[in-house]
């Protein structure tokens, strides 16, 4: 004969506890679910853009070379857009110096990004320097922005060492920094150049000095028919109005030819 064993009292009270626990942990699974689906379907009618967007902000691109901000825009997803070219006082040639959305702007991937690029610094018109000293002239030409390019010197009325012209003239515009010509003038052409064509070079060099004129450079050339050393040609030529002290080039006769 089999007899049962007594359950404990101690075991009942566990068992169905775990029972319980079990029953509570799948009544909150279905309350929790419940509660997601319809946090989802309430989020999709409010807020019907998707909860993780591939829009992102506009880099900024002021102050980078064309092609650098086309690389920048292009690595995020943006295109670019030429928009116009201006000139800028003080972005360098190339550069970017608006843009079109502004930075930290977000958009869509493939968007439009316009910019506008510099055409650098504008020209700047040439001062009128005639009649000034060259000193005074040569600080108007770099307070303007110009560079200094050798002078050039001419016989004129004025007073020697005073500014006859400019080349460019005035009023003509040019990049800041392009040097600019100053004409001097080198005093009243008060001296008529003689003849020297056909003297010995010592001789003509004589006839020269006593009228206040100089040797400049001197050349040769083979002349048929003439020992070496003579004047064959003078430059300026004969007749012309010269300032006291100016040097008259010389081409003499190659001896032996």
């Amino acid at each position: 004969m089999r007899f049962r064993r007594p359950t404990s009292a101690t075991t009942r009270p566990r068992y169905f506890a775990t029972i319980a626990g079990r029953r509570f942990l799948r009544q909150l699974g279905i309350v929790l679910g419940a509660f997601l689906a319809g946090y989802s379907i309430a989020a999709f009618w409010l807020f019907p853009a998707p909860l993780f967007s591939s829009e992102h902000a506009v880099p900024r691109v002021l102050d980078l070379g064309a092609t650098e901000a086309r690389v920048k825009l292009e690595a995020q997803g943006f295109r670019l857009r030429l928009e116009d070219q201006q000139t800028d006082p003080t972005v360098p040639r190339g550069s970017v110096i608006w843009q079109d959305p502004p930075p930290g702007v977000v958009m869509t991937p493939n968007a439009q990004v316009a910019i506008i690029v510099s055409e650098g610094a504008p020209d700047v018109p040439v001062p009128d320097l005639a009649g000034l000293p060259r000193p005074l002239a040569e600080k108007v030409l770099r307070a303007a922005g110009f560079g200094l390019a050798k002078p050039d010197t001419l016989p004129a009325a004025s007073e020697p060492g005073t500014v006859i012209q400019s080349r460019p003239g005035p009023g003509v515009g040019r990049p800041a920094g392009t040097p600019v010509e100053l004409v001097i003038s080198s005093g009243p052409a008060e001296l008529s150049v003689p003849s020297v064509i056909g003297l010995p070079v010592t001789e003509a060099r004589s006839r020269l000095e006593e009228i206040g004129l100089g040797v400049g450079q001197t050349s040769t050339r083979p002349v048929a028919g003439r020992p070496g050393g003579i004047v064959v040609e003078q430059r300026p030529p004969a007749g012309t109005r010269s300032p006291r002290g100016a040097r008259i080039d010389l081409v003499l006769s190659r001896a032996g030819s």
